[in-house]
């Protein structure tokens, strides 16, 4: 459904012997090397959905200032400015957080539940914006001429790859809890 250029493979490894020294990190301890590089991958995830969230938001912004319904645009509507706030006010949220989740991360204190809150907040705004952006084409927003339902759909796979919106709140929950002995 989403991302139809992106292709996944299987990769199936028989009897393959790896040699010590072209190993990554320590034998046994390749989940624990795999979730150091996992933060950093859904921080990647909360950063590409801060970007194609802005590309979603100059779209709608511009569609509602041009696009006109009884004698004006439909953005001066309440109904339709309102939601362009909204998408505006989020996509700021969404990125300050996965910022300093970033600037955590280049210091070396970002936290499992940093990149989880970027990842969680940003993928699941992206998915509001897009489905935003959706209502406020109208019917428009549905027509394969327009980016835009490319872009709905492209939007959902980034609250699933690299864990999952529940994971991710698991992960930020865990850590609230920790330090109460849970």
């Amino acid at each position: 459904m989403s991302n139809r250029g992106y292709h996944q493979c299987e990769l199936v490894f028989s009897d393959c012997r790896v040699p010590a020294a072209n190993r990554l990190g320590e034998e046994g301890r390749g989940l624990e090397q795999m979730s150091r590089w996992l933060g950093a991958t859904r921080l990647q995830v909360a950063a590409t959905s801060v970007g194609r969230a802005r590309r979603v938001l100059e779209a709608a912004a511009q569609w509602a200032a041009s696009r006109r319904q009884f004698g004006q645009p439909i953005g001066r509507f309440q109904g339709v400015g309102f939601q362009l706030a909204n998408m505006a006010t989020e996509l700021e949220a969404a990125e300050m957080l996965t910022l300093r989740a970033a600037a955590k991360l280049d210091q070396g204190t970002m936290t499992d539940a940093d990149a989880a809150m970027a990842k969680l907040y940003a993928s699941e705004m992206l998915g509001r914006m897009t489905d935003t952006a959706v209502q406020i084409f109208g019917g428009m927003g549905l027509m394969s001429e327009l980016p835009v339902e490319r872009w709905w759909r492209d939007a959902r796979v980034e609250r699933i790859w690299d864990g999952t919106s529940e994971i991710q709140r698991h992960i930020i929950a865990r850590s609230l809890l920790r330090p109460y002995g849970e």
